[in-house]
């Protein structure tokens, strides 16, 4: 049964103490009874020993009877089978081979306690080892033996084989568990009620909801002051008890104390006595608070943008289809505004991913108060926003929300300390006459939307049939343009800039052109803006830099002398994290020094993010390079901001050089332009020179370089060699005289 359990563990009287068999107490009767006597009195022991074992083997659980040291001393078959051993082979077993190491521990504790209270002991859960040593396991019993002396002599008890039915209980355990983590406790309520559908009984696991049954008990449930969910509400409910059919999953609801909404979800079935007739409800109801309310955010998620909590375009094509239905019915107007905002990549590419989430932020709040409550602000992605101005009748009522949101997206916006401004393009399509449905409408308004970039931004355009034309144009142009590199139709002309006081070619602007094999000769103007809009510009602003440095080189083993190289710099490359790593890959691979390479940048990419901005030029100064700010004056920055960049040249926008002559405004700005840039120690260019007139004034105020027309118009790269030469043979003869 267990380990050895010795007279002392247990509190025994002797060491060598030991059961006697049952016959015993006949060899101690005495010589003075008669042979007679005790034969028949052994006759009677033995057969009342039989009769005993004929007991212990009709008891279907297993019977067992060990010494003191846990030896059997006797058992019934029932044991045997228990265990899987033959009688011959249990009695040769020792405590050790029937149990566990730590079960005999256990039961050894049984027995001590037995053996020194004298109380027995019951429903015990052990573990007995098989013949074929998987785990059996019993329900057992200790009680204590006593020989006829009436000392101890060792223990008996009755085992019950559990283990098929301890099996079935953790199975149940454990589905049972898996049940309540699934459902969530799906039924915590279990309620009664009587033939007139009032509670008569409600019974929860949660002793702390009392004030939840008090307020129950005995009434119907809409007089709970809960509302039911459906169309039919309780009316269709009622009908339903009333023909006493079972429901499920009936959601209800009600306002708590703080306005904190609660949900149940209940299941019911009717009752009917033995003889069928009806007595009532029963059925289990569950909070479902949490889950609801998890539902109403995810589809609210579904349907809102998590960043401006507008609803998103999912959403807005529910609202537009439904606008569309109305407006057929009733015969109204109204008016879809697709809305891009056009500076948008520029905040977040050089101030972060968070400085644009907070610009969107303060656009959509902005957006939403220029229009009435009863129209509808969504926001599509990205910076794409979208307006559904109900009950517009004609364009002029368009026109005058499309302005509040032009002005609403001009005022300045501070972000991370700086700044910035965006502008918006808006394109609008007008019900029924630009569209008739939901996906025509959302269309052609996108479509003007692109004529409002293409006619300078900051602008709104109605669709038109002229406007569909333009963009079929665009669709072409932009997939053209895809292939322009590989079929190598992008090439460069070169502009010189010349030293307004020696009259000699101080350098060279590289200027990309395309001609186009399905559409001509394009526009940079057309193009360019095209390849940073699509992201194209990062290939091809590779492909110029290289072949600019390419082409400067050729020009020197031809035997021109060595002349400063300006690539412009797109938004999108000054953002790319690889423009450091290109710089040096395309000089080392072309072999140019550094210093005859000048990068020109927009000032408007340097004071959006300042930081950023000033290390990266600073890291490319550090390879050699020169930078210049082009078309300067047309941004936002000042000279003042510029002194904290490491800025070489300084190229006054053309705006200001054509009306020199006759705009007082432009002239005084030019010459503020000259004198602080000549204070910096910065060189100083100015771009689309084209009359002597204009040359005159420049060269009066000081201005070191100009470049344009007056001079030479951008030119292809062989013809640029040819007016190099001839302008240095040109200085040499006029040195001589």
């Amino acid at each position: 049964m267990s380990a050895s359990y010795k007279n002392d563990d247990l509190g025994g009287s002797g060491s060598k103490h030991q059961a006697e068999p049952v016959n015993a107490a006949d060899e101690q009767s005495g010589d003075n009874r008669s042979s007679s006597q005790r034969s028949s009195l052994q006759d009677n022991t033995l057969n009342n020993a039989r009769h005993i074992q004929d007991i212990i083997e009709s008891i279907q659980d297993s019977y067992y009877e060990v010494d003191l040291k846990g030896n059997l001393k006797q058992f019934n078959t029932a044991y045997c089978e228990l265990l899987g051993y033959t009688a011959e082979q249990m009695w040769k077993l020792t405590p050790h081979d029937r149990h566990t190491k730590e079960m005999a521990a256990l039961i050894n504790r049984a027995f001590i306690e037995v053996y020194k209270t004298g109380v027995s002991k019951k429903s015990l859960d052990w573990e007995y080892i098989h013949k074929d040593r998987s785990t059996v396991r019993v329900e057992g019993s200790v009680n204590l033996v006593r020989d006829a002396k009436g000392e101890l002599a060792g223990f008996r008890g009755i085992l019950r084989d559990v283990t098929e039915q301890r099996k079935i209980e953790q199975a149940l355990r454990e589905s049972e568990a898996r049940f309540r983590a699934l459902t969530h406790l799906s039924s915590d309520w279990y309620w009664e009620q009587d033939e007139e559908f009032r509670f008569t009984r409600l019974e929860s696991r949660d002793a702390t909801r009392d004030s939840v049954r008090n307020e129950l008990f005995g009434k119907r449930t809409w007089e709970t002051g809960y509302d039911i969910q459906g169309d039919e509400g309780w009316n269709g409910f009622r009908q339903l008890l009333e023909s006493h059919q079972p429901f499920r999953d009936v959601v209800m609801h009600r306002q708590l104390e703080g306005e904190k909404r609660h949900f149940v979800n209940v299941s019911g079935e009717p009752v009917f006595n033995c003889e069928g007739v009806f007595t009532g409800y029963r059925g289990v109801s569950r909070e479902i608070t949490d889950q609801k309310l998890a539902e109403e955010r995810i589809q609210y998620m579904a349907t809102h943008d998590t960043l401006t909590k507008l609803p998103n375009r999912a959403m807005f094509s529910q609202l537009l289809n439904i606008a569309v239905s109305g407006a057929l019915r009733y015969q109204r107007n109204f008016a879809v505004l697709f809305i891009d905002l056009d500076r948008f990549k520029i905040v977040n590419d050089t101030l972060g991913h968070e400085a644009g989430d907070l610009l969107l932020q303060e656009i959509s709040q902005r957006f939403k108060n220029a229009i009435r409550a009863s129209d509808v602000l969504a926001r599509l992605g990205g910076d794409e926003f979208v307006i559904l101005l109900q009950e517009v009748s004609d364009t002029a009522q368009a026109s005058i929300v499309a302005r509040k949101i032009l002005l609403a997206a001009f005022d300045p916006v501070v972000l991370m300390g700086q700044e910035c401004r965006v502008t918006a393009s808006i394109g609008i399509a007008m019900y029924p006459s630009h569209g008739e449905d939901e996906p025509m409408l959302m269309k052609n308004a996108d479509i003007a939307m692109y004529a409002a970039k293409e006619e300078g931004k900051n602008n709104f355009q109605f669709f038109s049939k002229e406007i569909k034309t333009s963009s079929l144009k665009r669709l072409s142009l932009e997939a053209n343009l895809r292939h322009a590199l590989e079929r190598k139709e992008l090439f460069l002309h070169y502009q010189a800039k010349v030293d307004l006081v020696n009259r000699k070619i101080s350098g060279v602007e590289a200027l990309l052109r395309w001609e186009c094999a399905e559409l001509g000769s394009v526009s940079p103007a057309q193009f360019i803006p095209l390849a940073e809009e699509t992201g194209l510009i990062i290939a091809i602003g590779k492909w110029v830099l290289r072949s600019a440095c390419i082409q400067n080189m050729e020009w020197q083993r031809q035997g021109l002398p060595p002349i400063c190289m300006a690539v412009n710099l797109s938004v999108r490359q000054f953002a790319d994290a690889d423009l450091l790593d290109d710089i040096r890959a395309v000089l080392k691979e072309t072999g140019m020094p550094p210093e005859l390479l000048e990068l020109e940048i927009t000032e408007g990419m340097v004071i959006v993010n300042t930081d950023r901005a000033i290390t990266l030029l600073r890291a490319i100064k550090n390879i050699g390079v020169r930078i210049a700010i082009d078309d300067f004056g047309t941004g936002y920055s000042s000279l003042a901001q510029l002194k904290n960049f490491p800025i070489d040249t300084l190229k006054v926008d053309r705006s200001f050089i054509r009306d020199i002559a006759t705009n007082s405004k432009h002239k005084g700005i030019t010459e503020a332009i000259i004198a602080m840039g000549k204070t910096l120690s910065m060189t100083v260019v100015a771009e689309g020179v084209e009359t002597t007139e204009q040359e005159a004034f420049l060269l009066d105020h000081g201005c070191d370089e100009m470049q344009g027309y007056y001079f030479s118009k951008p030119i292809a790269a062989n013809e640029f060699a040819e007016l190099m030469l001839t302008h240095v043979e040109a200085l040499r003869v006029s040195r001589q005289v």
